[in-house]
């Protein structure tokens, strides 16, 4: 009988952000078996209860020394960050969330929209509506060059009308839909980026986690995802049926930039 493969990479939950009533071993399963098909190798689901971020952050840190990446799925978003924060500062392996990826997603379609339609980044202005839907999409955006960037959320419409926020906008990432109706944003000349536009956030995580697998000393953070995203939208091919191997060799050669510095 075949051995099985070691698994190279664990997707881990406590649940604290999964909706209440889901399965969660099914869904980490699930999860897994995703990313490993992607990535091509073995991935371990890892349920791991803990009352707070140090008692996570302490079990996957216990997780068997082949496991080269972590990616912490279905954890309340404030949770993860600190646990993400603590492994890093320990010296601990790689670890991205399910939130970094939608934001690297989101952020490279974003760039696509500005770099496609001929605009400079660093004279551009981004609108981003839902911010505290996923906190680390403005910061990456900040990182990659993006001049301008106006965060609005629902209680702000009382005093900032979207509408009028949006004035002279060149993206509008509407994550709440709460842009206008009708043809407001065509007349504006606005490009539209919703979660819809995150289609490609599978493939970053199954790529990233790969790559920083593979690599021993690999840093998964904002300066990494800044150059991924930045490198990944300059190929221009993030649509293709290859995606996954795409990100893995961009995320590679990011690595090995950064460490050779």
């Amino acid at each position: 009988m075949a051995r099985a493969a070691v698994p190279r990479i664990a997707v881990v939950s406590d649940g604290s952000g999964l909706p209440e009533g889901d399965d969660l071993d099914a869904a980490l399963r699930e999860y897994a078996d995703l990313i490993g098909r992607l990535a091509g190798v073995a991935v371990r689901p890892a349920v791991i209860l803990a009352p707070d971020a140090p008692g996570l952050a302490a079990g996957v840190r216990a997780l068997p020394p082949e496991i080269g990446s972590v990616l912490l799925a279905h954890v309340e978003p404030a949770r993860a960050l600190a646990v993400q924060q603590e492994l890093r500062d320990g010296g601990a392996r790689p670890t991205m969330t399910d939130q970094d990826a939608l934001s690297i997603a989101l952020a490279i379609a974003t760039l696509d929209v500005l770099t496609d339609g001929g605009r400079r980044l660093d004279s551009s202005r981004i609108v981003l509506a839902g911010t505290s839907e996923l906190p680390g999409l403005a910061t990456l955006l900040m990182a990659a060059g993006v001049g301008d960037i106006t965060t609005w959320n629902k209680p702000d419409s009382a005093v900032f009308p979207l509408k009028r926020i949006m004035a002279g906008a060149d993206v509008l990432i509407d994550l709440i839909d709460a842009r206008p109706a009708g043809d407001a944003l065509h007349h504006a000349g606005t490009s539209l980026i919703t979660w819809n536009d995150a289609h490609a956030a599978v493939h970053v995580t199954a790529g990233l986690l790969r790559a920083a697998a593979d690599l021993p000393g690999a840093t998964l953070d904002v300066e990494s995802y800044r150059s991924f995203a930045l490198a990944l939208t300059a190929t221009g091919d993030f649509r293709s049926a290859a995606l996954t191997r795409l990100v893995l060799r961009v995320a590679t050669t990011v690595f090995k930039t950064r460490q050779a510095r």
